[in-house]
């Protein structure tokens, strides 16, 4: 049987730790089984320093469809909606987005995750972490989701992305100085 390639362009979401790939030997377009994973690894084995993308040789049968579920650190799953199946031979292929949402500093309404001082003078150099709130209520301290500092305006110097649908605890603390105080969202 004759090797096929198929390709991909890399998900720039964060995160992202591979790919599934997903396919259909109904000589249409579904029911779609896990043929196999590839690791988000530039470069590795899978990654084509000559056409900057990703790639899968299958040895398949030529009426072969293909779909591409994004994998992420902590489990979510980029799941395409849209009808982007493809077949071998083709040129690179977007990759689904993991769902995700960044959380600043202007989350809920401008400044409103600004770190302040009690008399409302900004904290600089604060350390910010996210938590989902079932880890940070069971103290499980090592899951935090990200973290980012304070600028001198109490804002944030880099977003949190996190995954919609979930409550999540943020944490504010200047050891020695402020906190630690939190805040729950759900995004």
């Amino acid at each position: 049987m004759a090797t096929q390639k198929i390709k991909w362009l890399p998900n720039t979401g964060p995160n992202v730790i591979g790919y599934t790939i997903t396919i259909s030997d109904t000589g249409k377009d579904g029911p779609y089984t896990t043929l196999t994973q590839v690791m988000h690894m530039i470069p590795g084995s899978n990654w084509s320093n000559t056409d900057q993308c990703f790639f899968y040789n299958d040895t398949a049968v030529p009426y072969r469809y293909y779909r591409l579920i994004t994998l992420d650190r902590y489990g979510n799953q980029g799941i395409d909606e849209a009808p982007t199946s493809f077949k071998a031979g083709n040129n690179p292929v977007e990759t689904p987005a993991l769902h995700s949402l960044p959380i600043n500093e202007d989350t809920g309404g401008p400044n409103t995750l600004q770190y302040l001082s009690q008399g409302g003078t900004p904290i600089k150099d604060a350390r910010i972490r996210i938590y989902k709130k079932i880890d940070w209520d069971t103290s499980n301290y090592a899951n935090a989701i990200g973290t980012t500092i304070t600028l001198a305006t109490g804002g944030w110097e880099n977003p949190i992305f996190v995954t919609p649908g979930d409550t999540y605890t943020i944490v504010f603390s200047k050891p020695n100085e402020f906190g630690p105080d939190t805040v729950e969202v759900t995004v």
